[in-house]
């Protein structure tokens, strides 16, 4: 059986311009830069300080918390930055840690105590890893049960299952894995000038592909929504195309129309434009914060080190942020809790009597990464 999209919601399409703050376009922000926050010296001794604190206590990452890292000043900063993805442009950049004073855990703690004073984190897969290892499993991202953070392959512009994405640099790759960020709310006005007949194919549910991560068990391997919603003044979205293409794997998902494919082409047009989107090349030690609903994000294809303890490595997490917008309707069936300040679920966890640890997690730490945390 076939189903059909008016099983699900949809919101009302804007006939003007949406004008907000993370309306931007790349060529704009490359000007100016103030995307770019530089952690200050005053921070960097706090974040030390927590550091040593928290060994201290005998506490590892991901099982601390906030009053575990304390950040007297810094943590006010932390909230400006957080004001910024949720009321401003929706990305923001944190550069000036020296990341070879760190070894890799200790980096991994730093960063997971940041995370504690920006929001909570949430399960990024159905194993519950709540601070997730982004590196080239040898994966191919073909294998419809294999995620694309798994690979070295090209994701193409996508969202995550969370208000703000937050990652953070251990080491770079060879060649490649740059990240381009562009504001979807600019695609949404660009079509609105062009086609406002494909924008409102847009507002339609379309369907995406689970990849094996299951609400519950038994659970469809496919949900839909639409790609652009609009309420309360905002443009939220989602989006990768990827797994709508993959969806069409699936006998009960209805076939993508002509004008479906026409408005999903126009998509990737606008957001592949130069000036759209803004490149950056993430460095070791450089931390990036992404809000999911204004914003879309890729990473290029990958050339790895052929050396283990050279290879790239990103540490993430999902985080739901306090201060985060309210949700529209469409977005209930996969996001839960559309409320403000909602702590929204993430992937819903398996049944396993623990989360089971990352496939790699012998080699993430001790033994390839030997630089201690100097005085």
């Amino acid at each position: 059986m076939t189903v059909t999209a008016q099983e699900y919601p949809t919101t009302s399409v804007p006939t003007e311009p949406v004008i907000t703050p993370e309306a931007w376009y790349g060529a704009d922000l490359a000007e100016t830069g103030d995307w770019l926050y530089r952690i200050s010296e005053a921070a960097q001794r706090e974040l030390d300080s927590a550091l040593r604190h928290v060994e201290a206590l005998g506490l590892s990452a991901p099982d601390f918390g906030k009053a575990d890292f304390p950040l007297p000043g810094f943590a006010a900063e932390l909230d400006d930055i957080r004001g910024e993805l949720e009321g401003g442009r929706g990305l923001v950049v944190m550069r000036g840690i020296d990341r070879a004073r760190y070894s890799k855990k200790e980096a991994a703690f730093i960063f997971w105590g940041i995370g504690c004073h920006l929001g909570t984190a949430v399960p990024q897969n159905g194993e519950g890893h709540r601070l997730g290892h982004i590196r080239d499993l040898g994966f191919s991202f073909s294998d419809p049960s294999v995620r694309g953070y798994q690979t070295s392959a090209e994701l193409s512009y996508h969202t995550d299952m969370c208000d703000v994405v937050f990652l953070l640099c251990l080491n770079q790759s060879k060649s490649g894995g740059r990240n381009q960020f562009v504001s979807a709310v600019s695609i949404h006005n660009e079509i609105l000038d062009r086609r406002p007949d494909l924008l409102e194919v847009l507002y339609q549910p379309f369907y995406f592909d689970r990849r094996g991560e299951l609400d519950e068990a038994g659970g469809k391997p496919y949900y839909a929504m639409p790609i652009f919603s609009y309420h309360d003044g905002m443009v939220s979205t989602r989006y990768l195309r990827h797994y709508i293409d993959s969806a069409q794997r699936i006998a009960e998902v209805p076939r993508l129309t002509s004008q479906q494919n026409e408005a999903l082409d126009l998509l990737d047009e606008i957001a592949y434009r130069p000036g759209m989107f803004l490149g950056v090349e993430q460095e070791p030690g450089d931390f990036v914060l992404i809000n999911n609903y204004p914003l879309w994000h890729l990473r290029t294809t990958f050339e790895d080190h052929e050396d283990l303890p050279r290879k790239r490595h990103l540490l993430r997490q999902w985080l739901s942020i306090p201060n985060s917008r309210g949700l529209p309707e469409t977005f209930r069936g996969k996001f839960k809790n559309l409320e403000p300040g909602a702590v929204r679920h993430g992937i819903a966890v398996r049944p396993h009597p623990q989360p089971k640890p990352p496939p790699d997690a012998a080699d993430l730490w001790e033994g390839l990464d030997a630089a201690p945390l100097s005085a």
